[in-house]
């Protein structure tokens, strides 16, 4: 571990005053996994892969009348990762932990404030902003956020500027890296439980023979939550244009819609779809038509076993469409289910990596997701999960296991996540 670092992160604790709005929050989450299928496709000869992994934080949380305050350090490891061991004994690691987050918030009179530094950016259903907390590490972004909160009416506007060192001369950045991400985010609640929003992103990467050239995206559209009586309905849909990292123009779409119904207070039941725009194989057109997800969240859409995190390399360009039920069963106030049943297909037939001029058929398979989650009454949360995928032969093919692939794909888990706080001045 990076002593430094751990030296100077309890140091600041301690030399904060201990006042009013001072906590303490810490979080231990081991996760362990069966992974048979998980992102992609086994063939007949793979071998199952199983571990743990752990997710560590411990978050210092100031609030002063005026301003605010949050610096949280993570560190994040398999089980047996330790670089430094001998045969009796784990020893220890190179530095692995981590800045997760650490920002400063400045109130702007009574509805306005400033927050600058890492903070997590997330908003709505986490479309295209998300905090992504099924990956261990999380997602966080260094950069500048305007709120203005008043009479029900939100707006943020967020602002970031990355580069891999304090350069003398120049702006060279890595090319797969965000150059910058800019947004404006607008919100009205409408009663109790229901609200619209409108989303406006603007995000720029490197050309890798230029540093001075930026190929800028943009992607705007709304979203809206209703919630009436024993009727829950949301949806949202994005328009995305400008230019890609190959100097293409950019004309996509995103449109999903999801409804839960409540037979009862203990079950709830409702379908959903989401259309991501992608290109036809035979299309000649310069345009990109495949839609970017952006910084939005992976795991809770398009099924657990994550095959879809990635269009460009899941399913060739061709975009998703997702057809969908869902599920969910509260047992009582501690115990409840999940479930849910995918139907994928492409939204454009794909070509045949192995014969160009071969287009596939659009549909990729099922999936059915199972979770089981039990909330006790000390700050304990753990969830089991089990998925199963049924690929087409479509699939198959675009994942090359087309010539030998395996009976069943699956994947599970076990969560654990613990809470506790250690101190709170309240």
């Amino acid at each position: 571990m990076n002593r430094t670092f751990l030296t100077t992160f309890f140091v600041v604790a301690i030399a904060i005053p201990i006042m009013a709005q001072f906590s303490v929050n810490t979080e231990i989450r081991p996760r362990g996994e069966y992974r048979n299928g998980y992102k992609s496709l086994f063939s007949d000869d793979d071998k199952a892969a199983y571990f743990v992994s752990q997710r560590t934080r411990l978050g210092l949380q100031y609030t002063h009348e005026k301003y605010s305050m949050n610096i949280t350090a993570q560190d994040v490891r398999v089980w047996g990762d330790e670089s430094v061991y001998n045969a009796t004994s784990v020893k220890g690691d190179n530095a692995s932990v981590e800045l997760f987050e650490a920002w400063l918030q400045v109130k702007l009179g009574a509805y306005a404030s400033i927050k600058a530094g890492r903070q997590q950016w997330s908003y709505d259903d986490q479309r295209l902003l998300s905090a992504r907390n099924w990956g261990q590490t999380g997602l966080a972004y260094d950069g500048v956020l305007f709120n203005y909160d008043h009479n029900d009416i939100r707006l943020d506007i967020g602002l970031s500027l990355n580069n891999n060192t304090e350069n003398k001369t120049g702006n060279v950045y890595t090319p797969d890296k965000i150059k910058f991400l800019d947004f404006i985010y607008l919100s009205k609640q409408i009663g109790q439980k229901s609200m619209v929003s409108f989303t406006g992103i603007v995000n720029g990467y490197q050309s890798e023979e230029n540093s001075e050239t930026i190929y800028v995206t943009a992607t705007y559209g709304p979203y809206f939550k209703i919630l009436k009586k024993s009727i829950e309905l949301e949806g949202s849909a994005f328009h995305q244009f400008g230019t890609n990292q190959n100097s293409q123009s950019i004309n996509a779409s995103l449109f999903s819609l999801r409804g839960l119904y409540s037979l009862s207070d203990q079950f709830k039941l409702g379908p959903g779809f989401d259309i991501i725009s992608g290109n036809n194989a035979s299309d000649n057109s310069e345009k990109d038509h495949s839609f970017d997800i952006l910084y939005g969240g992976r795991h809770r859409f398009s099924g657990e076993m994550d095959y879809f995190t990635d269009l460009t390399k899941s399913v060739s360009d061709a975009g998703l469409v997702d057809f969908y039920a869902k599920a969910q069963l509260k047992v009582n106030s501690k115990s409840s289910f999940n479930f849910a049943y995918h139907y994928f297909t492409t939204h454009q037939k794909a070509m045949d990596p192995n014969n160009i001029e071969n287009q596939l058929d659009k549909p990729l398979g099922s999936e059915i997701d199972l979770m089981y989650r039990y909330k006790a009454d000390i700050p304990v949360d753990l969830r089991i999960g089990l998925s199963l995928y049924q690929a087409t032969k479509t699939m198959e093919i675009l994942q090359g296991v087309a010539d030998n692939p395996a009976n069943t794909q699956y994947f599970m888990y076990v969560q654990l996540t613990f809470t506790p706080q250690l101190f709170n001045s309240n």
